[in-house]
């Protein structure tokens, strides 16, 4: 009996591959109230769960540990988050301050728009009044909102917040379950394969959490020493909010490549907005030079050395595409991914070429 040929066309694979690619970005996208909160809270387990087990080994019952762990993690979420929304309320306070001083400057860059530019008045004013940049004297005035209309506002801001703190609580819930039955989830996946690659399937396992867990300690690390060298740089600068800024632009930082620039624009821009002179701006840019190149060439190369291994193009197109696909959070979670992802590829014989391609040059080497 002749043999059926199944190989599949080249051509016909890879179209097939672009399109589940695309509707997977799609379900993701679409899916994003429910896996975020479950993808965020299967990371932090993976950063976590060590302590829950040092606990267990030191006597205590693995339902103790657990909720230990968590209840740690939680009063940091919310710590931190006071301390930021005390910040904001601080820097709101100011804000008709600062938009004051930033009048002048407003004014004297648009007389230099309108003198150097093809620009007429008329179409200044439209795109203003189009991006809201008119002040309240410019607009219509007498308009008042309804009490229907406040009160529908009032109940969407509402079903927001709540919406938010029911997520936040439910990863909470998912952390704890994560952490809890881990080894149920690890012999689960275990089981999932034939004896013959399950000692791949483990090491992979074992290698990914590694990674993620070495990636995140180290972050968390330079983003504590980032926020103070930042906030004594911009504190002797005279730069007002300077640890609002210095958090913010610290947190950035986890945006690899994009995210430094932006808090620097960002410190930049606030100097600017607070009225700050010539002396403050510049010893804001000096700061984050000094510190960027602290953190470039030696904080992580001591802090995380070369664990991630992955390439930094590939680094850039997984930020690139979280943000695509679940916004902040997607960028935050992009590096721990895909380094789990070039994980599981070196453990798979057929992928070597994956492997090649989403290493870094030094791994390229061997």
């Amino acid at each position: 009996m002749r043999k059926r040929n199944t190989r599949f066309n080249p051509i016909v694979l890879s179209a097939l591959i672009i399109i589940a690619l695309y509707f997977l970005v799609l379900g993701l996208m679409a899916a994003q109230k429910v896996l975020a909160p479950l993808v965020l809270a299967w990371v932090l387990a993976l950063l976590v769960y060590p302590i829950a087990q040092l606990l267990e080994k030191k006597g205590l019952h693995c339902l103790l540990s657990t909720s230990f762990v968590v209840g740690v993690v939680f009063v940091a979420f919310i710590g931190i988050s006071g301390i930021i929304s005390l910040q904001v309320r601080s820097f709101l306070e100011d804000a008709d301050v600062m938009k004051e001083r930033l009048s002048p400057v407003a004014q004297k860059v648009e007389l230099f728009v309108l003198a150097h530019t093809p620009l007429e008045r008329s179409k200044l004013e439209a795109y203003k009044t189009t991006y809201g940049l008119n002040d309240n004297a410019d607009r219509p005035k007498g308009k008042v909102t309804s009490p229907e209309v406040a009160q529908e506002e009032a109940f969407l801001m509402l079903g927001k917040v709540l919406g938010t703190a029911a997520d936040f609580l439910l990863m909470f819930v998912y952390l704890f379950f994560f952490i809890h039955f881990r080894h149920m989830f690890y012999t689960f996946f275990i089981k999932l394969f034939p004896d013959s690659i399950k000692n791949n399937v483990s090491r992979a396992m074992n290698d990914s959490a590694r990674v993620v867990r070495h990636y995140l300690n180290g972050r968390l690390i330079l983003m504590v020493i980032l926020v103070v060298l930042y906030s004594l740089g911009m504190w002797i600068s005279g730069a007002e909010d300077f640890f609002l800024i210095s958090f913010i632009a610290a947190f950035l930082s986890l945006i690899p490549f994009i995210g430094n620039m932006a808090g620097y624009v960002l410190a930049l821009f606030i100097g600017l907005l607070s009225g700050g002179e010539v002396y403050t701006l510049v010893g804001i840019t000096v700061t984050f030079l000094i510190v960027q190149f602290l953190d470039s060439y030696v904080f992580q190369p001591i802090i995380l050395g070369n664990k991630v291994n992955v390439h930094p193009f590939f680094i850039i197109l997984a930020v690139i595409i979280g943000n695509a696909i679940w916004g902040i959070i997607g960028m935050v979670l992009s590096i721990p991914i895909i380094a789990i992802i070039t994980v599981i590829l070196r453990e798979t014989p057929d992928a070597k070429a994956f492997t090649y391609l989403l290493s870094n040059g030094d791994d390229r080497k061997k």
